[in-house]
């Protein structure tokens, strides 16, 4: 994919999110496509037309795919093979920079924690929202953070994290659909960033291995 600035694509192409969201009926939608970076497949490597096109294919630069099935039904894929990775390339300017750093550049942190009782193992997504509002995703497990696509959150936690970008405090999520984590009883949160005392208290106690990571 040739290399363009992610904004002045998500400019070009605002009446077709726009259009994507009114035709899917679901709230945020708009947000979620522009938080996780995604881009219409055949917009960029199909002829492009001057018309106003309902896309329903979208993918991030990890080969992972959205597609709006139908009205209020949406489907997400991972490792969509009918995608030509050949041709994905990141288009996160701050890709790869530690996650002390992306921190402070960020505004709300979403926090999904748990522990694989078969292998004794502390596992958790940690997700930023930046003052740009592009979403990064980390997964931590088998003692390795590694950064991962956005959509591995689910369609339910995205929704919530766009209900609740300017959060004040913090708050514990009792709706945990969706989400790509092979650990028992995991808990999430939500809070502005930098997090509260309070907060951190909380992770500290409930997950040590996440407190430590954010303190970094």
């Amino acid at each position: 994919m040739k290399a363009i600035s992610l904004d002045t694509l998500f400019m070009k192409l605002r009446r077709q999110i726009l259009l994507a969201e009114s035709y899917s009926e679901i709230k945020n939608l708009a947000f979620i496509i522009k938080s996780c970076r995604l881009k219409p497949y055949s917009y960029l490597f199909e002829a492009k037309s001057s018309k106003l096109i309902l896309y329903k294919w979208w993918f991030d630069e990890y080969g992972n795919s959205l597609r709006i099935l139908k009205k209020q039904r949406l489907k997400i894929t991972y490792n969509d093979l009918a995608l030509n990775k050949d041709k994905i390339s990141s288009t996160d300017l701050y890709y790869g920079l530690p996650l002390d750093k992306i921190s402070r550049m960020s505004k709300l942190v979403f926090i999904c924690a748990g522990r694989d009782e078969d292998m004794l193992e502390d596992c958790f997504f940690i997700s930023y929202l930046g003052i740009d509002n592009y979403l990064r995703t980390y997964l931590y497990m088998f003692g390795e953070l590694t950064q991962v696509s956005s959509l591995l959150l689910g369609i339910a936690n995205l929704k919530a994290i766009a209900k609740n970008v300017d959060i004040k405090y913090f708050q514990e999520l009792k709706k945990k659909e969706n989400i790509v984590l092979p650990c028992q009883d995991a808990r999430v949160w939500l809070s502005y960033n930098p997090p509260s005392e309070e907060f951190l208290k909380i992770i500290e106690k409930q997950h040590e291995a996440v407190f430590l990571l954010t303190q970094r």
